[in-house]
């Protein structure tokens, strides 16, 4: 009976190391950690050749550009503290800037995850950035990741009243 007992215990042990281990924050961002956090939460990616950009396709279909940032070398993406992820919509061409403009700042007091913007050629963007400094988990780096595609699916309503 105490070998039983004993054994239960160390197994208990071994499954709470291992979900220590898993559940350890990352302190930076590496490649393959971003590209697992996207097949985690059922992504589609794509590597561009001789870039360092990916191409996400969410669940929901919203296409999105992920970069990794502040990187110790960012050519190599090696020890990066920062992941970026850029959303472009088109501009309606019936909307005046000024409704579009209007637009954006409803969807950016109404949602949190990302920030829309007009960039300087007048393309609407929405870009979210995660950071690593002070440790993040796979599994929040993965829900955060999720929640900025429900929210960036919702732009469209605000700019095309869809």
């Amino acid at each position: 009976m105490k070998t039983v007992i004993m054994g239960a215990v160390l197994a208990c042990g071994l499954v709470s190391a291992a979900n220590a281990q898993a559940e350890r924050p990352m302190t930076q961002f590496t490649r393959s950690a971003l590209l697992s956090a996207l097949s985690g939460i059922d992504a589609e990616t794509e590597e561009q050749s001789g870039k360092p950009n990916i191409s996400v396709t969410f669940d929901n279909g919203l296409m999105a550009d992920a970069l990794l940032m502040a990187c110790e070398d960012q050519e190599t993406s090696r020890n990066c503290l920062g992941t970026s992820i850029l959303v472009t919509y088109e501009t309606p061409d019936d909307a005046t800037p000024a409704k579009v403009r209007e637009a954006i700042n409803e969807y950016n007091y109404r949602q949190n995850f990302g920030r829309a913007y007009l960039d300087p050629d007048g393309q609407i963007s929405l870009r979210m950035y995660i950071i690593a400094d002070g440790g993040i988990t796979m599994a929040n780096y993965k829900r955060q990741l999720a929640l900025f595609s429900l929210s960036a699916a919702k732009l469209p309503d605000y700019v095309y009243g869809e």
